[in-house]
C-alpha cells in the first residue's frame, strides 16, 4: 500500500470531443469549449490512496478552480473502479520497477474513461458559463 500511496500518477491532458456537430449549439456555449479545454490541458494532478480512500490533488493549476475540479473528478471517477487491481499490483510480488510498469499499463488503459469524463465536465461547464455569459 505504501508504494501505491507514494507513487503519483499524472493523468491529465484533456482531449476535446472530436466530431461534435456544434451548429445547433448556442454560440456562447460553443465558444466556451475551446477555452475550458485549453485550461484543462494545463492542469496536472495526482491521486493517492490513504487507508483505502482515494484523493486527488492539483499539482499544477489551470488557473480556474472549476476546471481543476473537472480534472480531479475525472481522475477519481476512472481510478476508483481500477483501484483494487492497482492495489493488488502494488501489494503483490515483483520488483518495484515491474510493479510500476504494470501499474502504468493499467492506468494507460483508463484514458478512454478519462477522456469521456473530461468531455462531460467540459460540456457541463461550457453550458453553465455560456448561459451566464
Amino acid at each position: 500500500m505504501s508504494m501505491l500511496a507514494s507513487v503519483l500518477f499524472v493523468l491529465a491532458q484533456a482531449a476535446a470531443p472530436a466530431g461534435v456537430d456544434t451548429s445547433k449549439v448556442d454560440p456562447k456555449v460553443a465558444a466556451q469549449v475551446p477555452v475550458i479545454t485549453e485550461k484543462l490541458r494545463q492542469w496536472r494532478g495526482t491521486w493517492a490512496a490513504v487507508d483505502g480512500k482515494l484523493a486527488c490533488r492539483t499539482v499544477k493549476t489551470s488557473g480556474d478552480e472549476e476546471v481543476d475540479k473537472i480534472g480531479c473528478f475525472a481522475t477519481l471517477t476512472c481510478v476508483k473502479p481500477a483501484y483494487p487491481e492497482l492495489k493488488a499490483i502494488a501489494d503483490g510480488k515483483g520488483t518495484e520497477d515491474d510493479k510500476k510498469l504494470r501499474m502504468r499499463a493499467k492506468l494507460d488503459s483508463l484514458q478512454t474513461c478519462m477522456t469521456r469524463h473530461r468531455g462531460q465536465g467540459i460540456a457541463e461547464l461550457a453550458l453553465k458559463r455560456g448561459k451566464g455569459a
